[in-house]
């Protein structure tokens, strides 16, 4: 996977935000994709009479209507299982579909697999139980993960998950040692993850399903659910990169498992408008939402808004595979103006709701040449103090070294009047023992005062969108009177009612990611057998 390569050059704030807006470009142009077409077609999209000129024009304004069914299918192919996209939650279900005796076909709209983050959930598994990893009372986290997240989840679909959890980590450690990837448990967390990151392991376990007899088509892209006359969805139409037509029909079930709709600012603004203002971390930007758009247009219920938005800190936009150090270290923050703003030690997944009221939505930390020392005497500090780069982040532009207050300021281009009068009042309230302003636990509050003089720009970025199309607990999609919609199904970040309210809980590591393997592998494992 080619990853980002702005941390090999030198960068100025003014380049920095410049790359932002080129990275909003770049998803602005991903949105054309999911454009309404004008097309004529065979797919059923609930509209069996010709529009009006008027109808057509409200459509044209409608960043989610139904196109016009599509009718140029140069092929047929005919399969069990249908899956579109091929992340941790389409592998899973490729996979385990194809042991299940099911012919697969998995439509990937690039030219590889493709997944993000680093864990991946696994609870109350043997295997990771042996190796050390925490037992979870589930009963007790059921009632405080539906607490953390705004008694808005679908309580059965949890259940389901921590019920297949064990199975289905046991099957993964399996299915990766059979495939050549190395996967790691990093007890006392439970949660498998791989060397090379997800990705690698995704690669590892789709080239098996194909081995096994999954036909993977990459470089094409889902574009239209087709039904039959009473309303079962049979199959799903491709378009490959050429712009050929393939319709790939599923006589036991479609599967959709598209990844999140970060790149689409439609979607943001109508489901998860607190993510609006951010960019998406991950490139290629082809997470644009066309697996909900899809369910929804056969008549799929989306999750109420607002969706869970996943916001993680980073130093610039990107997917690259370094990190300027203590990216969650709560040191002082100041906004664009010098000026402190928030809290430093809220949870990580809330720090951007204070970032999103200023015009770039990011903060820079400030810190002094005694950090290491105080950083080793913070509670719950996971990411390294300094791991060898920040020195090389310096070089790079993308963290800032000063011997005086002044000078830190012109380098972040801020004021330095109010930089120092920041540090100043920050100070003050470090020596006299309570922080006035803001409340912020003095366990993670430290002076400013000696040279040299840090900063680093943090970006927050959406990591993902985890809100999506409302499902059953067998992942089988719902109407909007929750009937299941016979034939459809939804796994991973296609798939609403796993989270809810407006943050994604960082309370179990890995969840996002664990919950796309578990369903993933449960559908396939299930639809196989229907």
């Amino acid at each position: 996977m080619q990853q980002g390569t702005t941390n090999e050059t030198g960068i100025s704030r003014r380049g920095f935000l410049a790359g932002a807006a080129v990275s909003a470009l770049a998803g602005g142009l991903g949105l054309a994709g999911c454009a309404p077409q004008a097309k004529a077609g065979a797919a059923t999209q609930g509209n069996e009479e010709g529009t009006s000129g008027a109808q057509q024009a409200d459509q044209a304004r409608d960043a989610f209507a139904a196109p016009e069914p599509i009718t140029d299918v140069s092929e047929e192919k005919d399969f069990d299982i249908v899956i579109v996209g091929l992340g941790m939650s389409g592998a899973c279900a490729a996979l385990a579909a194809v042991e299940g005796g099911a012919k697969v076909a998995v439509l990937q709209k690039v030219g590889i697999p493709m997944t993000h983050g680093n864990f991946c959930a696994v609870i109350n598994c043997d295997e990771l139980t042996e190796a050390g990893c925490q037992t979870m009372d589930v009963d007790a986290v059921m009632k405080t993960f539906n607490g953390n997240n705004s008694n808005a989840i679908n309580w059965n679909l949890v259940k389901r998950y921590f019920e297949e959890s064990p199975e289905s980590g046991s099957w993964l450690l399996s299915r990766a040692e059979e495939a050549g990837a190395e996967a790691i448990i990093p007890a006392p967390v439970p949660a498998v993850k791989f060397k090379g990151k997800q990705v690698a392991g995704v690669t590892a376990l789709a080239e098996l399903a194909q081995s096994k007899g999954a036909e993977v088509f990459y470089s094409t892209s889902g574009k239209q659910l087709v039904r039959d006359d009473g309303g079962r969805v049979t199959g799903v139409i491709g378009e490959t990169d050429a712009g050929k037509h393939i319709q790939f029909n599923a006589a036991k079930g479609v599967v959709l498992a598209t990844g999140c709709y970060g790149n689409n600012k439609d979607m943001l603004a109508k489901w998860s408008p607190g993510a609006e203002p951010f960019e998406n971390f991950y490139n290629p930007p082809v997470n644009d939402g066309d697996g909900h758009l899809m369910g929804l247009w056969v008549g799929g219920r989306m999750q109420e808004a607002p969706h869970p938005k996943m916001i993680h800190v980073h130093h610039y936009v990107g997917d690259g595979d370094k990190n300027a150090p203590m990216r969650k270290c709560p040191w002082l923050n100041i906004n664009d103006y010098g000026d402190r703003f928030m809290d430093e030690s809220v949870l990580y997944e809330f720090r951007c709701n204070e970032a999103i009221k200023y015009p770039d939505a990011h903060s820079t930390q400030i810190f002094d040449g005694n950090y290491e020392t105080y950083y080793a005497q913070m509670p719950n500090q996971s990411d390294p103090a300094n791991d060898g780069t920040l020195e090389d982040f310096i070089e790079w532009g993308m963290a800032f070294k000063a011997d005086t207050l002044d000078d830190l300021a012109t380098q972040l281009e801020v004021p330095a009047d109010h930089l120092k009068a920041t540090v100043e009042r920050y100070n003050e309230l470090v020596a006299a023992g309570h922080d006035d302003d803001y409340l912020k636990s003095m366990d993670f509050m430290f002076p400013i005062d000696t040279p040299p003089f840090y900063g680093i720009r943090r970006q927050y970025v959406i990591s993902a969108i985890t809100g999506g199309l409302e499902v059953d607990e067998s992942c089988n999609v719902v109407d909007e009177n929750w009937q299941p919609i016979p034939g459809l199904f939804a796994v991973g970040n296609a798939q609403g009612g796993m989270f809810g309210g407006s943050d994604y809980p960082f309370d179990i590591t890995g969840l996002s990611l664990g919950r796309a393997m578990t369903f993933g592998y449960v559908v396939g494992r299930d639809l196989a057998k229907a």
